[in-house]
Parts: structure tokens; sequence; C-alpha cells
């Protein structure tokens, strides 16, 4: 950081954001309050192309860097992780923005590779907690099967 010698308001230093950082701060502060549960059609999304794109895991694409179907699959995972995050980063204050972290966890949860990829999971689940005791819901952790129906 640099000061300018002799003025009297520091303000308008260096240091200050230009308007390129004011408008992506801007674009933050409206994604994670404007509707933040559509982080969930995001993280489903990039899931979804996980998936699809794994069910040809050696296959090539050359105008991606020659990345495989597998290596993608692994991008898109990522992305989904980073949607999942945005999505319990916010409190839920909406029903439906505190549903889509519940489906996002249980997803997750059910993904035992997951737990090895990244710590989402349990990011995922401290948020959900948090907001339920703030919204004044009990949540209980009922043990269940993976590939077994739910009984909600």
């Amino acid at each position: 950081m640099t000061r300018n010698e002799g003025a009297d308001d520091t303000a308008w230093d260096e240091a200050r954001p230009d308007e390129a950082h004011l408008a992506r701060y801007q674009r933050s502060y409206r994604m994670t309050t404007d509707r933040p549960e559509r982080f969930y059609w995001l993280w489903q999304e990039a899931m979804a192309h996980a998936l699809l794109l794994e069910q040809q895991p050696e296959r090539s694409y050359p105008q991606h860097g020659d990345l495989t179907g597998l290596q993608l699959a692994e991008g898109a995972r990522a992305t989904a992780r980073f949607f999942a995050f945005m999505l319990a980063e916010a409190p839920a204050r909406e029903t439906e923005h505190f549903e889509a972290k519940i489906m996002v966890y249980e997803a997750m949860v059910f993904d035992e590779d997951e737990f090895r990829r990244s710590r989402t999971p349990w990011m995922v689940e401290a948020a959900m907690q948090q907001d339920a005791h703030e919204l004044g819901i009990n949540l209980t952790k009922v043990p269940v099967t993976p590939g077994t129906e739910s009984r909600h």
C-alpha cells in the first residue's frame, strides 16, 4: 500500500478500490443477497455435467486442452463444490434457500468420494445446522443406507 505524501485524506490513495473492483463487489453482494438459492440450480447443473462426463471417462476433448472426460468431470465437480459453498455461505432467511441447502447436503453425503475430494459437505452441513437453529427448526439425522428409499 502506498500513501500519498502530505495527503490529509488517505481515502484516495492507491489502495482504494477502483470502479472495476466496486463493480465486482456489487455483483458479489447481489449474488449472495438476491435469491441465493439460485446457487442450488448452478450446483445441480455442474453435478449433472460431472455425472455425464464420467460416463465417457477416456473420451478426449481436443478443444479443451486434450483433457479427458474424467478430468473435465473433476472440473465440473469442483465447480459444483464452489456453488454448494456459495449456497451455504449466506444465512437462509427463506424456506427455499434452507431447503436447497438440505438437498445439496443430502446429495453430497451419499457420495463417499466427495469426502475424499473436499470438506464442502461438512461446510454445507454446518451452515444448514446454524440456519436450522436460527429458524427454530430441529434437525435430526436419520441413518439411511445409500440406495434405499427415503422416508420423507
